[in-house]
């Protein structure tokens, strides 16, 4: 340890020596010693024993400034490449559009630090994530993106474009069953619930095309496993058919019929029970028929009696009709007779073999 008061006094030829001796010794050491040497000069070295730091002189000469560990390799300082930290590395905050870490070549984009405990980081001069104690936040409506194995297509989430409040979603703590679906509680709690809260097994739909969709069966009657499609038999049981009566059940058979609902006691069709079938019918009604006729009268040829005791019929000659005599006063009367006809009046049917509204024909299809 040497450290000296930067002089060499004139003096005689052994002193002199002395004191270049003296400020060599302190040069060479960087004026190594337990206490700061007691004269300084901006930029010189100085080697605290006392604290095992090697410090350099500010250029206002005014203070030593640290600058590494002595007993440490390479001073405990970063090496140019593949550097190796321990400890603490202390950096400034930095802004957006100057990160405090970045690139050389990129300086807008990097990490900074926006207020004490949070992180950021910005690309291009904006600030798009933020990590603080109340979680990651995403800015500006910007994507979360999951890549396939491939890094060819990604799944991506984000925000809406304009939120009415605050929404936290938590997830639900397992990871449910097939076929079940994430459902929200009203308070953004989700769990997984039974696709049947969202289409109850045993519905029955409308379909504009000729096949079944996945988890749907055709209405036609068919007789099917109560194992299988244990969901659905739970529910309809042997209502449409009981199948072979131990293994199988049947569904409804829709097809080429019309759904009418079930009357459950309103009485608008009473007398009925649920899943029954009806026949083609139409309302009782009357037809009314009018026929106009004034009257009319037949003319025949009859019998006349002649007078006496003994009176025998003779045929009343076509030219000797009367229209009216008096068969006690005169022997020649001719009888005129008068036949009232009957009449019958028949309404003719039309149409086909059933009653049927105007339709169009789709397929019924039932939840399994």
């Amino acid at each position: 340890m040497s450290q000296s008061d930067q002089l060499v006094q004139n003096d005689t030829g052994a002193n002199v020596r002395v004191d270049i001796n003296s400020n060599l010794a302190a040069l060479f050491s960087n004026n190594s010693g337990a206490a700061e040497p007691a004269t300084t000069t901006a930029y010189m070295w100085y080697a605290d024993t006392t604290n095992d730091e090697l410090k350099i002189r500010n250029a206002a000469d005014s203070a030593f400034v640290t600058v590494g560990t002595l007993s440490a390799t390479n001073l405990g300082l970063a090496t140019a490449a593949s550097p190796t930290f321990t400890g603490n590395v202390d950096i400034p905050a930095g802004t957006a559009g100057a990160p405090a870490i970045r690139r050389s070549d990129d300086t807008d984009t990097g990490l900074f630090f926006s207020a004490a405990d949070t992180v950021n980081i910005s690309t291009g001069g904006t600030n798009r994530i933020g990590v603080d104690s109340d979680g990651i936040t995403i800015r500006d409506r910007k994507a979360i993106r999951f890549r396939d194995t491939s890094n060819s297509n990604f799944v991506a989430v984000r925000a809406p474009d304009d939120a009415a409040a605050d929404i936290t979603l938590t997830l639900p703590g397992s990871d449910g069953n097939d076929g079940e679906v994430l459902s929200t509680d009203g308070s953004g709690n989700l769990s997984f619930v039974a696709l049947a809260a969202a289409v109850p097994t045993g519905s029955v739909h409308q379909m504009a095309t000729t096949t079944a969709p996945a988890g749907y069966l055709k209405c036609n009657g068919a007789a099917i496993s109560r194992t299988t499609y244990a969901d659905l038999f739970a529910i309809i049981g042997t209502t449409w058919g009981a199948g072979d009566g131990s293994t199988t059940f049947n569904v409804p058979d829709l097809r080429g019929e019309f759904v009418r609902g079930w009357d459950d006691g309103k009485g608008t069709d009473s007398g009925r029970s649920f899943a029954s079938s009806q026949s083609s019918a139409n309302k009782q009604h009357n037809h009314t028929a009018t026929v106009n006729d004034s009257g009319h009268d037949h003319d025949f040829r009859g019998f006349r009696l002649e007078d006496g005791s003994n009176r025998s019929p003779r045929a009343i000659a076509d030219d000797d009709r009367r229209s009216s005599r008096n068969a006690a006063s005169d022997d020649d009367t001719a009888a005129i007779q008068t036949a009232t006809t009957g009449i019958t009046v028949s309404i003719a049917n039309n149409g086909g073999s059933e009653a049927r509204p105007r339709n169009i024909a789709l397929m019924y299809v039932i939840k399994t």
